[in-house]
């Protein structure tokens, strides 16, 4: 399966790209809105773990463009936003699930199963 890690946070986003790719996963990793953009509209992705608070972009326009353009990758929200209407709004335009930082790899990888 192949996963897109959109997160800016550099240590974090090597931490899941080494826990997914031990699971068996293919990582592609994105540190910036623009970045992840262009890998979304080019590859096909069967997972977008998508940080919100990325330095030239927020992460929910980006959402938003993805599912605008028809695309179908499971996206999971990743943030420090841990506010219930930063959770419901994520859900409603189109995240299929939402952890908030500081949050276990084995639970991200529960809800990728």
């Amino acid at each position: 399966m192949n996963v897109l890690i959109v997160e800016d946070e550099k240590s974090l986003s090597h931490e899941i790209e080494i826990f997914l790719t031990k699971q068996g996963f293919n990582c592609d990793v994105a540190f910036n809105g623009k970045s992840a953009s262009e890998k979304i509209f080019v590859n096909a992705y069967d997972f977008v773990l998508l940080d919100l608070g990325l330095p030239d972009y927020n992460g929910l326009d980006l959402l938003r463009e993805a599912k605008e353009a028809g695309k179908e990758p499971a996206f999971i929200i990743l943030t420090a936003r841990n506010e219930i209407d930063d959770r419901i709004t994520g859900l409603d335009m189109g995240a299929d699930d939402y952890l908030s930082k500081p949050f276990s790899l084995g639970e991200l990888h529960a809800r990728m199963q």
